[in-house]
């Protein structure tokens, strides 16, 4: 066998595993989050999200890695902070 048929597997096999890898470290850093803001871990991230895209916006970034591009990423976030926002504090009969 040759080096690069040996190789091929193990390529194959780290990058899964950093795949992986990427996962776990996203969802260790939202239970890091929901571990600090608790009832307000949606509020809170949603609204650095939309603060966070819009002035990469202003900075000229017009690539995101988020499942929608802009300006829709923006637009959801900020939706999802302004429905927290009244489902936490402006919401009567709770």
């Amino acid at each position: 066998m040759s080096d690069t048929q040996t190789a091929a597997p193990e390529v194959h096999e780290k990058s899964l595993g950093r795949t992986y890898e990427g996962w776990a470290f996203t969802f260790c850093k939202a239970a890091f989050l929901a571990l600090l803001f608790n009832k307000y871990t949606l509020l809170v991230t949603a609204g650095l999200s939309t603060v966070f895209y819009v002035l990469a916006s202003l900075q000229g970034v017009r690539e995101w890695r988020c499942f929608a591009k802009p300006p829709w990423v923006t637009l959801f976030w900020g939706a999802v902070f302004v429905g927290q926002c009244w489902s936490l504090f402006f919401r009567h009969g709770r």
